[in-house]
């Protein structure tokens, strides 16, 4: 919430937004800009409908977002947050059961430059889909280019399939001209509770202070 005051954001583009619980964190805390929300699997997304319309400064789009538009099979886990695009890797049983795939969905992935392309202000783009963070991002750098800040959760142990690695999602965001402002552990390992499996990372554009051109 600091970075949203201090960069006066009054757009939130919640990628993967499962029930809406980020979108609840927000107003919670007192932020009362517009939310854009996009969540494709059906039963997450009646939840997240019914809180957005009963918002009144919230949209809710049931679709996932990728690097092209199309369809794509989404694994639904026993608990949704734990939902992705991606299959399961063998460490994910090790971490919490409850990660187990339950169902697969299809579902219609868009753009993130097609659905963007009439959100304007000082935009946060929040992005947690469990993995699949590059392909959002891949599909939608004209809009990401009007961020002022990109929050994201980046895995140290691997639980999908394919994911990035921690080293490789920064290395990706500076290359587009981002640097990590803040950075929080989400979730530790079930088998280690003092070993975080992924990270919130917020970025922000790369400036003077970093000694490099914005």
């Amino acid at each position: 919430m600091d970075f949203i005051e201090d960069r006066k954001i009054d757009t939130v583009i919640d990628v993967g937004a499962n029930a809406g619980q980020f979108g609840e964190s927000l107003r919670a805390d007192g932020y009362r800009g517009k939310i854009v929300s996009f969540e494709p699997t059906a039963s997450a997304f009646q939840i997240l409908s019914q809180k957005a319309a009963s918002d009144g400064n919230w949209e809710a789009h049931p679709c996932g977002l990728g690097a092209t538009p199309g369809t794509a099979v989404l694994h639904a886990s026993q608990l949704s947050v734990f939902n992705s695009i991606l299959e399961l890797s063998d460490a994910a049983q090790l971490h919490d059961n409850r990660m187990a795939v339950d169902h697969t969905e299809e579902i219609v992935i868009r753009t993130l430059d097609q659905v963007a392309k009439q959100v304007d202000g000082q935009i946060l783009l929040k992005i947690d889909t469990q993995g699949y963070e590059r392909q959002v991002i891949d599909g939608g750098r004209r809009t990401v280019a009007r961020t002022v800040g990109i929050l994201m959760e980046l895995p140290v142990i691997h639980t999908y399939k394919e994911e990035w690695h921690l080293h490789e999602a920064l290395q990706y965001m500076f290359d587009i001209g981002f640097v990590p402002a803040q950075i929080q552990a989400v979730g530790y390992h079930g088998l280690d509770n003092v070993s975080a499996v992924d990270f919130d990372c917020l970025f922000r554009p790369r400036g003077k202070i970093d000694g490099c051109k914005a």
